[in-house]
């Protein structure tokens, strides 16, 4: 990935860089069924995203996520092609019970209930960031639903919590929970930050000008 890209001032980049690096490698690797994926060459994007995703957790989540990310490259194993297999449990249920599942690590009833509590926790943050910013929000994926050609926040977020380890899965629960306590919304820091790589200088300047640009 492109160093040019990369932030590198906060106090979380080195660590969130090199989570991105492994991500990224995982993702460029991705067999899909009709073929290598436009996404897969837009590195800037994909840096953007998943930086915004990942600034919004606390240093030991990112940690153990990082370790997750080490363990499954030493095991021979791709995160990202999990993924989008888990996902497809909700997209294309046949396909995935003939074809995936039995490729994929089983979902101990424990790790089930742990992604089940945080993205709960999470669709509420998203209701939140909706209802304070509709037009940002629509920008985005569906917040609920199955279909397969436009994959919803509800079905990505089981996916990728899935890839993660039980003690990851733990750490993000307690952050996620933490910050509702503090009455901070992380859904809120994750688009203000992708706003931002966007040139937008506020989540209301981003607001705004995704308003005018719709009528």
């Amino acid at each position: 990935m492109r160093e040019e890209i990369k932030r590198k001032n906060g106090q979380k980049d080195d660590l969130i860089n090199s989570i991105i690096e492994a991500e990224w490698r995982m993702f460029d690797q991705v067999q899909n069924q009709g073929g290598r994926a436009g996404c897969q060459d837009d590195e800037w994007t994909f840096y953007a995203m998943r930086y915004s995703l990942h600034s919004a957790l606390d240093m030991d989540t990112l940690k153990s996520y990082r370790q997750d990310l080490q363990e499954a490259d030493r095991d021979g194993r791709n995160l990202l092609t999990e993924k989008y297999a888990y996902m497809m449990e909700f997209t294309d249920p046949a396909y995935f019970d003939h074809r995936l599942k039995e490729h994929l690590p089983p979902i101990s009833p424990e790790k089930a209930d742990l992604v089940d509590r945080i993205a709960n926790l999470l669709i509420r943050c998203e209701q939140e960031f909706e209802a304070a910013y509709p037009v940002f929000a629509k920008a985005g994926r569906p917040l609920t639903g199955t279909d397969g050609s436009n994959v919803s926040f509800h079905v990505y977020t089981i996916g990728e919590l899935k890839t993660y380890s039980q003690r990851t899965l733990q750490f993000y629960l307690e952050a996620v929970r933490s910050a509702c306590e503090r009455k901070e919304n992380v859904s809120f820091q994750i688009h203000k930050t992708t706003a931002e790589f966007y040139g937008y200088k506020s989540l209301e300047e981003a607001e705004a000008s995704l308003r005018s640009k719709s009528r």
